[in-house]
């Protein structure tokens, strides 16, 4: 008999993510900027068993293949919080836009972890669902945060707020098998402040 045993994983996850913006100035062209941001992610991680087997029929020997599977679809709810030191470059000016760079810290943390289990025997009876959460490896990890934007003010004193960040996470939400969270994240985020 032989036994082997294939994992695949792929992340569903959203996207977008939103949440609230706080900027205070420090002292002339230095800012400082805090964040809640909101987001979603998800995976699913297939698990394929193939059991090959030598079998005998009137004097005959066959192989005969069996397979069984089972899908875990995990979704969770992350909140990233972003502590940043903004530079302009330029001072405020009404209706005039300003580049500036940031650099600063962020704090993760998981909640709201649901899964669900679809598994299919080998006669390919499907049983679904079995709702115990996944458990993640980090509930919380912290990572180091880097980023560029220009701010645009319009005349009534809106400011849209387009801008890149690149974030280093120290550790994954999620490791095991064939699934492992990735340490580099790059977004674009547009906050619209007044």
């Amino acid at each position: 008999m032989e036994v082997t045993t294939q994992y695949q994983s792929n992340g569903p996850s959203d996207r977008f993510g939103y949440g609230v913006t706080l900027q205070a100035r420090i002292v002339n062209h230095w800012y400082l900027d805090v964040s809640g941001l909101l987001r979603h992610l998800g995976y699913t991680e297939m698990t394929t068993v193939t059991t090959t087997t030598t079998q005998v029929l009137n004097g005959s020997t066959y192989q005969a293949t069996t397979q069984t599977s089972t899908s875990d679809n995990t979704n969770s709810r992350l909140i990233d919080i972003p502590v940043l030191v903004r530079y302009y470059g330029t001072p405020k000016r009404p209706r005039s836009p300003r580049w500036f760079l940031e650099a600063g810290g962020t704090y993760r943390t998981v909640s709201d972890i649901r899964t669900s289990l679809l598994s299919t025997d080998a006669e390919g009876n499907v049983t679904c669902c079995t709702n115990t959460a996944d458990v993640a490896k980090n509930h919380t990890t912290v990572g180091a945060v880097v980023g560029a934007g220009i701010q645009f003010i319009d005349e009534f004193g809106i400011h849209v707020v387009p801008e890149f960040r690149f974030t280093r996470w120290k550790a994954p939400v999620f490791e095991s098998l064939s699934t492992t969270g990735r340490l580099n994240q790059i977004e674009v985020d547009l906050s619209i402040t007044f």
